[in-house]
């Protein structure tokens, strides 16, 4: 009786956990007004981008001008020229609570073979803003026009080095180039704005920029060889177009936003609501003009046909072949797990040694196998423990809410010298942590976990 009245808080602390866990996870689903919690915002960027500027300003403006009755969160998830992010969104739950927000990498991804799906993979939901890329180089350049920077890379092809986000719509631009050119560029992974401005000059000699970031960097030795656009930008009017100059290129970028597939249209449609009723604040003009970016909305078929636009658009330049990379976490796992078993293998022989002559005597101990494996039962099932965590929360094989409580009952199992005695109370303070926890960071501090 005392036995049991002893675990009756836990296991309620518990029920009480796993029902709020369970309640925070699917009121979404549960007939009630939308939304009913925060909503979660996916960039697939690291924060400080252009894409992440994009997001925290219509999340100001949403939360400015009280759209939303509940909190518009960003959340980054970069990674694999933004396939880590919209993977992530296009497996997640269709219930309305988690948003894409991506421009046309979401399409260029697909034809240049990193992913297998595309945008019929997605519920549309609107276009926000647009704005065009500039072709640039660093004010040290030889190159003073667009043209004799593509004939150069015609006569030499592959002397020159082109930093793009591979997959992405910068990569995506200098194909059109050559394709209107006959130019021949290499290509290199250069990463976002930021990161292709400071490997001008050292390591890559030309790079494709966004008006934002081009007027951003200009000043610290950004040179303009190109607006791909239809017409020049009042901001810098001494850069010409690229069809001004005889190469009829353009690269025009929105921001798309994108639901799971199957989300119910009356989500998408509040959401879409709440975007075009931002889009005409005064706050995101304001901000939108400084980021030399067109106030453009649109949704509905409109939205289908503009998406149809840049996916022929895309289609046109051809299917690229994805290079072909070493499995490189595939080749860390087996290299680990080869060090384990050296490690566990060393140390069982040393074990053995040790027990073959008892101290104090010359007589040799009957060795035991069992000696080997106690000596490394605790560090050994804690390093394993900690292996399995990282692994299965990595590629999220299991969600934090199980993970966590098991990863902690083996743990403590690894460093009990008597876990049987200590199995029970183990499991319930692991249970509560990880259920504790996974509620305090998804609904308080609103946390993205796997």
């Amino acid at each position: 009786m005392k036995h049991a009245v002893r675990h009756a808080i836990p296991l309620a602390l518990i029920a009480i956990l796993a029902a709020l866990c369970w309640t925070s996870g699917t009121d979404g689903d549960s007939g009630g007004s939308y939304p009913a919690r925060t909503i979660k915002m996916v960039v697939p960027f690291n924060p400080g981008g252009g894409s992440d500027s994009f997001g925290r300003m219509i999340e100001a403006g949403i939360e400015k001008a009280e759209l939303l009755p509940q909190p518009l969160i960003v959340v980054n998830r970069p990674g694999a020229s933004a396939t880590v992010g919209s993977r992530y969104v296009k497996d997640a739950r269709a219930d309305g609570y988690t948003v894409l927000l991506l421009h046309n990498a979401i399409i260029t991804a697909q034809y240049s073979g990193m992913v297998n799906y595309g945008v019929e993979d997605f519920e549309p939901i609107a276009a926000t803003g647009e704005i065009p890329m500039v072709i640039a180089v660093h004010e040290s350049s030889r190159f003073k026009t667009l043209k004799q920077l593509l004939d150069a890379a015609k006569e030499k092809p592959d002397s020159i080095v082109h930093g793009v986000n591979l997959g992405a719509p910068t990569h995506f631009a200098a194909l059109k180039l050559e394709n209107a050119s006959g130019a021949k560029f290499r290509f290199t992974q250069a990463g976002d704005g930021a990161d292709r401005f400071g490997k001008l000059k050292e390591h890559i000699d030309v790079a494709g920029f966004s008006v934002a970031e081009f007027v951003s960097f200009r000043s610290e030795g950004l040179r303009g060889l190109a607006l791909l656009d239809v017409e020049r930008n009042p901001s810098f009017d001494d850069v010409p177009t690229a069809i001004e100059q005889g190469y009829d290129v353009t690269e025009l970028n929105s921001f798309y936003w994108w639901f799971p597939k199957g989300t119910p249209k009356d989500r998408s449609d509040y959401f879409a609501d709440v975007l075009e009723k931002v889009m005409k604040t005064e706050f995101v003009r304001e901000k939108l003009a400084e980021l030399n970016m067109a106030p453009s909305f649109v949704r509905g078929q409109e939205f289908q046909e503009l998406i149809a636009e840049r996916v022929r658009d895309a289609a046109a330049v051809g299917e690229q072949t994805s290079p072909q990379v070493p499995n490189i976490p595939l080749f860390v796992g087996l290299a680990l797990a080869a060090c384990l078993v050296a490690v566990v293998v060393t140390r069982m022989k040393k074990t053995e040694s040790e027990s073959r002559t008892e101290p104090g005597s010359d007589e040799p101990s009957t060795p035991s196998k069992n000696d080997g494996l106690a000596s490394l039962k605790r560090p050994g099932l804690l390093l394993i423990a900690v292996a399995a965590y990282v692994v299965a929360m990595q590629f999220e094989w299991l969600g934090y809410a199980i993970a966590t409580p098991l990863f902690i009952v083996a743990a403590g199992v690894g460093l009990a010298k008597e876990p049987r005695r200590i199995l029970l109370p183990l499991c319930e303070v692991a249970l509560i942590v990880g259920l504790g926890t996974f509620y305090v960071l998804t609904n308080v501090v609103v946390t993205d976990l796997p």
